[in-house]
């Protein structure tokens, strides 16, 4: 019987980096540099001991082979970066609360329209959408509003990775979640806690509709949104690939529609399309109306 490494063992010389960096940036569209030689060592070693291959060209040559799916995806779930937590940075709920809500609810109030369609393009374990579906829930119990329903807004969250998605889906969250962002007052009113988890109200679970989804396709299977967080993933892509969402995202918002990206700027990359404004620490972004 061979004797293979152990998982943690196993290193990748210049030319496996350079067939996994191109293998991953064209089936998920994130940018490995060679500083980060040991997200790919560490996370697909694993893989390559589960099948018995010991060197990534060998394991190259083996996913190449299947050509599957299955297999694509497994790649894609080892290699994404999953870092979230609740009300991430704050500021967008704040804006979401002070700036965007009172509007968009006047105008479902006045007939102007009929939804707020809110999107997350990269739920991760579904913390951020989640946390949005609690603040326009608790803003219209705050406010005494009856007029206008939670079931007037449409939540969707999407991910490139299956494997957060399950997570997201469930509405379970361990200690460790739980304690990154959440206040007492929203685990007090929209969390039930059983044995070592938490789970998220029903209600709140059930607002929002997940599914899988690259960023690198057509945003046209979309019907248009009035916000888009889009957070934290922008960074991981090629400057070209930053553009095209950029000008996805500009084509799937409603008018006058609003981007949240990360605490990062990207204001030369939204200058032609969008009006940027500020909140603290984050700038987001308004879809200015194109001329024709």
């Amino acid at each position: 019987m061979p004797i293979f490494k152990q998982p943690s063992q196993v290193s990748i010389n210049e030319s496996e980096f350079c067939l996994f960096r191109n293998y991953i940036a064209e089936h998920s569209g994130i940018v490995i540099s060679r500083e980060k030689t040991y997200l790919l060592e560490t996370r697909l070693s694993k893989h390559m001991a589960q099948v018995g291959i010991e060197t990534f060209g060998k394991f190259y040559d083996y996913i190449i082979a299947d050509n599957s799916l299955q297999m694509m995806q497994k790649i894609v779930n080892a290699i994404t970066t999953n870092e979230t937590k609740w009300f991430r940075d704050n500021e967008p709920w704040t804006v979401l609360e002070n700036d965007i809500l009172p509007s968009l609810i006047e105008d479902i109030s006045l007939g102007k329209r009929n939804k707020v369609r809110i999107w997350s393009a990269a739920a991760s374990t579904g913390q951020e959408i989640y946390s949005t579906v609690m603040c326009v829930d608790n803003y219209l119990r705050k406010n005494n509003i009856h007029s206008v329903k939670l079931s007037d807004f449409e939540f969707f969250a999407t991910d490139i990775s299956s494997d957060v998605l399950d997570i997201a889906k469930k509405g379970r969250y361990d200690k460790i979640s739980m304690s990154r962002g959440l206040s007492d007052f929203y685990i007090e009113r929209y969390f039930k806690q059983k044995g070592t988890s938490w789970d998220i109200d029903e209600k709140i679970r059930t607002a929002v509709e997940f599914r899988a989804f690259n960023l690198q396709n057509p945003f046209t299977c979309f019907e248009k949104f009035d916000i888009i967080f889009c957070r934290y993933i922008l960074i991981y892509f090629s400057d070209e690939l930053k553009m095209e969402v950029i000008r996805k995202m500009h084509e799937a918002l409603n008018n006058p529609g609003i981007v949240f990206t990360g605490t990062y700027a990207l204001l030369d990359m939204f200058t032609d399309l969008y009006n940027s404004n500020s909140c603290g620490n984050i700038t987001y972004y308004q879809k200015r109306e194109m001329l024709k």
